[in-house]
């Protein structure tokens, strides 16, 4: 079971690109708590610390998708040279501004991110032979899960040591350090333009499969922010809202289990045809924790609806990097995450305008069973549309070869 994974950190540059992965990817997290807890201490109000964050994640999302079309133009190198500058003095800005200009200067950073994670995926189909590609992409959404784990869990042992605005300058550290890194990778400095073509100001969106994997990875986040509403609707029926933060623990456990299952061997069907049939599973037990009897009941759903959506956002990646047209091959993954995120605040909006105070979350677990049959259907159409997937996006029975923010 882990002969995938030992090929595939036996690849050169593997380790090193995962390293700097995770350096990237765990800054997301801790600067999320982090930069609340800072602005709380700075402005004295939890409402206009929510608008520090909110400013920093909608110019994240909005600006993602410039960066990666930038490395595309440029070749990355350039790119992420350029955002590591202006990041740091984004950093530098945020720490020393007064606190009445804060919402700015975090508007300023979510704006100026590296795009080190679309490098980092789109990078992946030129360092490791197709045969590799599915290990190497739910490994990729492991260290996602991980982070988004161990990140907010960090936050509150650092604060023992440093106050709030030094977790921010040290998941700045992190973010600055992994860029530098990865910059000085072999991937990224033999890594040239996109090759020449007609450029829309949509980008990948123009591409009809492309959009539609992308609307797919909408949907699967759509679910994610509902469920985060129906767990703290149903944990306050069994008669502790606290006990939601196990049930969502117990979502990323069977994430990332269900993760490292997919990368782990090989599957006997498109990488298409099992997005369908996971988003179809993730239905069904999404209705079934509508009705959970108790508390333990929807432990055990939950965590199997960690196992199918593990799996589902390890193929995404995958069909991105087959589908879409090689001089969009970074952006995609950065539109990626800015259609991950509108997924997700959508969920949390939609589902938190059907619970009531009292409800049992039954109404919110329907909705987000709603959106993955949607995103199973549009899989389907997507299967239809594009050309027979290729080698690298299936995880055929020959054997594997194939597959967030921030």
């Amino acid at each position: 079971m882990l002969a995938p994974y030992r090929g595939l950190l036996a690849q050169p540059g593997v380790p090193r690109l995962l390293v700097t992965g995770l350096l990237v990817k765990l800054g997301t997290p801790v600067l999320s708590l982090a930069l609340l807890l800072a602005a709380v201490d700075r402005l004295g109000s939890y409402a206009t610390a929510g608008l520090v964050l909110t400013g920093h994640a909608l110019a994240l999302a909005l600006c993602a998708p410039l960066g990666g079309r930038i490395a595309d133009r440029y070749g990355p190198r350039p790119a992420l040279t350029g955002y590591l500058a202006a990041h740091a003095l984004a950093y530098a800005l945020l720490l020393l501004t007064p606190p009445a200009l804060m919402i700015g200067a975090a508007v300023l950073l979510g704006a100026t991110t590296p795009p080190a994670g679309s490098v980092i995926r789109g990078a992946w189909p030129r360092l490791v032979p197709a045969a590799s590609l599915p290990a190497a992409y739910a490994v990729d959404n492991a260290v996602n899960e991980l982070t988004f784990i161990a990140g907010p869990l960090l936050v509150p042992v650092l604060t023992l040591a440093v106050p709030a605005h030094g977790v921010v300058t040290v998941a700045g550290a992190a973010v600055l350090l992994g860029t530098a890194l990865l910059l000085a990778s072999p991937v990224v400095r033999r890594a040239a333009p996109a090759p020449p073509g007609r450029l829309h100001l949509a980008g990948p969106l123009t591409h009809r499969p492309t959009l539609l994997l992308l609307t797919i990875a909408a949907f699967g986040t759509f679910t994610f922010g509902c469920l985060r509403i129906a767990t703290v609707a149903s944990a306050t029926t069994f008669g502790s809202a606290s006990s939601a933060g196990v049930l969502m623990g117990l979502l990323s456990a069977g994430a990332l289990l269900g993760t490292l299952g997919y990368g782990a061997r090989a599957w006997p069907l498109t990488g298409g045809r099992l997005l369908v049939l996971l988003s179809l599973a993730e239905a069904a037990i999404l209705l079934g924790g509508g009705w959970a009897p108790g508390f333990g009941t929807l432990a055990v759903l939950i965590g199997l609806v960690g196992l199918v959506t593990g799996p589902r956002d390890a193929v995404v990646p995958a069909l991105l990097a087959d589908h879409t047209p090689a001089r969009y091959r970074t952006e995609v993954f950065a539109w990626l995450n800015t259609f991950m995120w509108a997924g997700y605040g959508l969920g949390t909006a939609v589902a938190g305008r059907l619970t009531g105070s009292h409800d049992t979350g039954a109404t919110a677990f329907g909705a987000a069973a709603a959106a993955a049959v949607a995103g199973a259907i549009l899989a389907a159409v997507a299967g239809r549309i594009a050309s027979p997937l290729p080698a690298s996006a299936a995880v055929s029975a020959e054997g594997p070869s194939r597959e967030s923010d921030q």
